[in-house]
């Protein structure tokens, strides 16, 4: 029976056998992709050491490029291509926007040899980039010049010249690459020489690395003259290393296996978008695809693909770009595809936990830690972390009266928060969506938001404001003075609806800030939801944070008796 199970794709658990089954129906499954950035560097040649002249240009080498400040983890990022930039007539050199990835940057070598029946290709490693692999192939073993080969994505546009190469997850998860046999692809002759370059990965502790000053230049660096030079840049841009990936696990190859064998490689519906972005682009946490008729003022002839990257809130322009240029050869070509960003509802849990402290022995830490584990795991469920997702009032609760057999009750509510990136020092008006109706209390703020500085008719006082409602549809902003006394500067800050759960800012008169008190720019708002439950909309993704949550833990007095 069990042979017999390991046999189907559908029945299969081993993933040697999984990845086998798979393989009949074309499929390749998504291995784990390397975190990448975009970089702006400058050298500046030193006019002494060119005493002839600058050079025309300088070349980056593939391989290491940036050694990362991760926190406790030292990340090695590298260029996969060699990029070269013009040198000016005062020896500046920039080079802008090249990417680095994540990883290790190894080379294997191997020698075709006739004589080796049943000869293969693998690649040792686990954890490889296939998207970084790159194969070059020395044809002629008497000729030192190499040819570039590519990988194989349609047999049909393939002859008996076409340079290319096929790829497959075998044993191991290891990977082995093959050639053609001279009918289909170029068949490789004795003696020729293959080399391979690809990056090993962490995945995803390659994300959500930011900041210049976490980027070291650790790169080989060559000028038009072949010399290697030891000037130091000065990196003056990098984007938040976003992308990283582990490798596709066997519940996801048996469900998507299937469903790329149906779309047949073309995006005609929706469907065949999941499949293509989630192969194209595997950092994916979850994404909806809908067509433009469906908004409430129709856009004929354009897909919307919604996406929430497992790393971030948002793609970068960068990463949309590719995903969008990956999916031309697969598309419609009347269709239009427009990228956005996911908006993001965080859910977050207001809790006092009651329990005996009889019956255990953890103190009140301990209780909140357990409270907080197993709301995580709701947090993981598939009901709640996707688009469309909710957050059940009733299951929150009885999940942490379950969470330890000494607590015994528990007094608990919602609260919703997006966090809005402000556009600092910029004239702007902004309109925050809850999805779901917010409770409405004449004199009582059910909205709040974080601090946040600005500039007040024209001038930046460096005063923290902050804004809430006034339960009349009016929102107004505050600060506390030296007495931590409130005082209200502006009545007209902006309106609420409370039926829509929609928030407006700035739009009787756009409002310029200039910091916030909430890195990275975020002015967080928090809202009282009116009804118990928290749902999200198809083109909304609920995240349960469980982090930012208040829960406490006190002794049950009229139970223990303490």
């Amino acid at each position: 029976n069990m042979i017999a199970n390991e046999s189907f794709l559908a029945s299969a658990t081993l993933r040697d056998n999984v990845v086998s089954n798979a393989r009949m129906i074309g499929f390749l499954p998504a291995s784990a992709r390397a975190a990448t950035s975009s970089v702006d560097l400058s050298f500046q040649l030193d006019a002494a050491t060119y005493t002839s002249g600058f050079p025309q240009f300088l070349q980056i080498r593939p391989g290491s490029a940036f050694s990362l400040d991760a926190g406790s983890d030292n990340l090695i990022f590298n260029c996969v291509e060699p990029q070269t930039a013009a040198v000016s007539g005062t020896g500046l050199c920039v080079f802008s926007g090249i990417t680095v990835s994540e990883g290790t940057y190894l080379t294997n070598k191997f020698t075709v040899d006739e004589n080796e029946y049943g000869q293969r290709f693998v690649l040792q490693n686990e954890n490889i980039d296939t998207t970084t692999i790159r194969v070059e192939v020395q044809e002629n073993p008497n000729q030192l010049n190499t040819e570039f080969y590519t990988q194989a994505t349609n047999l049909v546009t393939i002859t008996p010249e076409s340079r290319v190469f096929w790829l497959e997850e075998v044993e191991n998860g290891h990977y082995e690459i093959t050639f053609g046999d001279g009918l289909f692809g170029k068949k490789l002759v004795d003696d020729s020489v293959i080399t391979v370059d690809y990056l090993v990965t962490s995945g995803v502790s390659g994300n959500g690395v930011s900041g210049t000053s976490n980027f070291n230049f650790i790169g080989t660096v060559e000028d038009s003259f072949g010399a290697i030079i030891n000037t130091e840049p000065t990196v003056s841009s990098v984007s938040t290393t976003e992308g990283g990936a582990e490798r596709e696990g066997v519940a996801s190859i048996k469900f998507r296996a299937p469903r790329e064998y149906a779309s047949q490689n073309r995006a005609v519906i929706a469907e065949d978008y999941d499949v293509l972005i989630r192969n194209i682009y595997p950092a994916v946490d979850d994404l909806y695809v809908f067509g433009g008729e469906e908004l409430e003022i129709p856009e004929y002839g354009r897909v919307y693909v919604v996406i929430k990257p497992i790393s971030g809130a948002t793609l970068s322009n960068v990463t949309k770009t590719y995903i969008k240029k990956s999916l031309k050869d697969h598309r419609i070509a009347s269709l239009d595809v427009v990228i956005v960003d996911a908006e993001v509802i965080n859910v977050e849990v207001i809790s006092t936990v009651f329990y005996d402290d009889k019956k255990t022995l953890k103190d009140n830490a301990a209780i909140v830690a357990s409270a907080r584990e197993t709301l995580n795991k709701y947090a993981d469920s598939s009901t709640v972390s996707k688009f469309g997702g909710a957050v059940r009032y009733s299951r929150v609760v009885g999940m942490i009266d379950d969470a330890d057999k000494s607590i015994t009750r528990n007094n608990t509510s919602l609260r919703m928060r997006r966090d809005v990136v402000a556009l600092l020092d910029t004239a702007a008006s902004y309109e925050i969506c809850f999805e779901n109706e917010i409770e409405k209390v004449i004199g009582n703020a059910c909205i709040y938001s974080t601090g946040f500085q600005m500039r007040v008719n024209g001038v930046a006082d460096g005063i923290t404001y902050f804004f809430e409602d006034d339960g009349d549809g009016n929102i107004y902003r505050f600060h506390f003075d030296s007495l931590n006394a409130k005082v209200i500067d502006d009545k007209n800050f902006g309106t609420v609806d409370y039926t829509k759960g929609e928030v407006l800012i700035g739009y009787s008169s756009s409002v310029t800030i200039v910091n916030t008190t909430v890195d990275n720019s975020v002015v967080e708002v928090r809202a009282i939801p009116k009804e118990q439950d928290i749902i999200a909309s198809k083109t909304a993704s609920i995240n349960f944070d469980i982090a930012k949550s208040d829960i406490i833990s006190v002794i049950d007095t009229q139970i223990a008796g303490s």
